[in-house]
């Protein structure tokens, strides 16, 4: 069986050469005086625009997998000259922690298992255990049904717990992933509660790139990348896990953007 760590790296990870340091020109908004080095310490083996990810197993049972945010003096830029500020990284990482508790106290849907989370000056870490197993996407198409049908029996699970508070488990507003493409960065959301237990827990994520199977069973080894959950409305939580790509309209397919974003906006306080 091979091994997947609880994280859907190979795109987002498509902007590092893992080993080299990559020099950007200096920005005022960054902590550090000195020129910004993205490096790739012993054990990292992956940044993006957003965070670092390293796995630590030294020959141990138990490996483990570490994620954690960016501090300015790490930021990126793009092809423009423009500095990249991460989208409420830190907010999310805590968010991801709290829901993937919050599923693991409420339903039976398998998640990864969080050693601990912590910040350090201003890094938040995440440490989990190392989910065995490949992403969904990677699987053959003709083994893919039997995996959906399970996943969809999870989603179940997750929209028949209902909330008033329409947010993320930590108490921020986190948006679903194809709306915090879209929504200003700068832009605070205050949210009115409803009067009913209407809004569903969701994932807002959930692509095939974020569930690990077992290639032998084809059971689902943990539904990952939970930093997006939250109480919504289910329309919200969208069924990106029919087919491989991220979570937001391919070519052809309708976007829901500008629907959502509307009742996003007939909920604002």
């Amino acid at each position: 069986m091979s091994s997947a760590t609880a994280e859907s790296i190979p795109t987002e990870a498509s902007d590092t050469e893992p080993g080299y340091v990559h020099y950007v020109a200096a920005d005022p908004r960054r902590q550090d005086s000195i020129e910004n080095t993205r490096i790739t310490e012993d054990g990292c083996w992956a940044i993006t625009e957003q965070k670092k990810y390293y796995d630590f197993d030294y020959g141990k049972e138990y490996p483990v997998f570490i994620k954690r945010n960016l501090t300015p003096s790490e930021y990126t830029i793009n092809q423009e000259g423009d500095l990249l500020l991460p989208y409420k990284c830190q907010e999310r990482m805590r968010n991801e922690v709290a829901a993937i508790r919050y599923i693991q106290k409420y339903t039976t849907i398998p998640t990864p298992n969080i050693r601990c989370a912590f910040e350090d000056h201003g890094r938040y870490y995440i440490i989990t255990d190392v989910v065995p197993g490949v992403a969904l996407a990677s699987l053959p198409s003709e083994k893919k049904a039997q995996v959906i049908k399970e996943v969809e029996g999870y989603r179940t699970q997750m929209h028949a717990i209902k909330s008033k508070v329409m947010g993320g488990l930590a108490g921020d507003v986190i948006l679903p992933y194809r709306l915090s493409e879209v929504v200003p960065q700068d832009e605070e959301i205050k949210l009115r509660d409803a009067d009913t237990v209407q809004f569903v827990l969701c994932h807002n994520d959930l692509s095939q790139h974020n569930i690990l199977v077992d290639e032998t069973t084809l059971k689902v080894n943990a539904i990952i990348d939970w930093e997006y959950a939250g109480f919504f409305p289910p329309e919200f939580d969208g069924k990106f896990y029919l087919r491989p790509g991220p979570s937001v309209a391919l070519e052809g397919e309708a976007d829901d953007v500008s629907t959502l974003l509307q009742v996003l906006n007939s909920w604002k306080a």
